[in-house]
């Protein structure tokens, strides 16, 4: 429940005048401190003590000094004035960026790579900012930028999304083997070489993409499992038994014994996604636009994974060494 609210006649100013003039114990020094007319400090004292209808100070000969009731106000006018220090300070930082929370969508996982190195180059350059991350695939991650639940996210660049994008670079998929099954001794797999296997997919994240991927080059629909489990449980099942597990790069910062990572190559190089971060047309969020700021450089600067090009299926051919 609230109090009664009462209509001060007096300003920020005024509190800096009087804990001046408690400061001094002097008008005169006080004016002086200030740079304004002594009758002018005078008359503001007098017009704030009036508002009150309380005395601030005692006048003498040798200055002024605090009442009982002068001393409480002073230390409450210090506190005012520290917090409003304290909010201006803050909604300069916010409008510019550097305070505030910054809601991400990301669908694929970044244990290492090209959106943790973001992640981390933002975050050293903006202690402050509150970033929150969800997770999920990628059609839900942008209905949710769009109804403003997210400021932005982070998912294989593709059709449907006709507002504000950006490049960020590449990441390739890879399959996540068991150390002892025979495509674990080759340094990449081919997607024929991968048409008599059992395909695990993660239901979270790149799944569907992966999927249609894989159908695209000729895996039958029969071979291709779903699990609705965190990517540490996928790659344990991958451990034991004859299942593979597609990924995208990001994953293999993710360590697990006995499991190896090798690229999937199609007839231009290596399979790759390329990334994009989206957001709304109109959004005008100074934290959101440092961070697109930043995305931007990123990519510019040339920070994706060795091996990964420009465009679907580019690239060189580096392999995935083994964990």
């Amino acid at each position: 429940m609230h109090g009664k609210v009462y209509d001060y006649a007096f300003n920020i100013r005024d509190l800096r005048r009087v804990i001046a003039v408690a400061e001094h114990r002097s008008l005169r020094q006080a004016a002086l401190a200030l740079e304004v007319d002594q009758g002018t400090l005078t008359r503001s004292i007098q017009a704030l003590e009036h508002a009150l209808r309380i005395p601030l100070f005692e006048r003498m000969r040798t200055g002024a000094r605090l009442t009982a009731a002068g001393v409480v106000f002073t230390k409450i006018a210090a506190s005012v004035l520290d917090g409003m220090d304290e909010a201006m300070l803050h909604l300069r930082l916010r409008h510019n960026g550097v305070v505030g929370r910054l809601r991400l969508g990301v669908q694929l996982s970044f244990a290492q790579g090209l959106v943790a190195n973001l992640f981390e180059r933002y975050q050293a350059a903006y202690p402050d900012v509150d970033l929150q991350i969800m997770d999920g695939p990628r059609e839900r991650l942008l209905r949710d930028v769009l109804a403003s639940r997210l400021d932005a996210a982070i998912v294989i660049a593709g059709e449907g999304w006709t507002a504000q994008a950006v490049p960020l670079g590449s990441e390739r998929v890879l399959a996540a083997i068991a150390r002892d099954h025979p495509l674990a001794a080759r340094a990449a797999v081919t997607w024929p070489g991968l048409s008599d296997c059992l395909l695990t997919l993660p239901h979270r994240g790149a799944g569907m993409e992966l999927r249609k991927l894989a159908l695209l080059h000729g895996i039958l629909p029969e071979r291709i499992m779903f699990h609705d489990a965190a990517i540490d449980r996928l790659l344990a099942l991958a451990r034991h038994g004859d299942k593979i597990l597609l990924i995208t790069e990001g994953t293999t910062g993710i360590r697990m014994d006995g499991v190896v990572f090798r690229p999937v190559m199609d007839i231009s190089g290596p399979t790759i996604f390329d990334l994009a971060l989206c957001w709304r047309d109109g959004e005008s969020d100074p934290v959101l636009a440092r961070f697109i700021e930043l995305a931007r450089y990123h990519h510019e600067d040339g920070a994706s994974f060795p091996g990964a090009g420009a465009g679907a299926g580019a690239g060189a051919g580096a392999g995935a060494g083994d964990v």
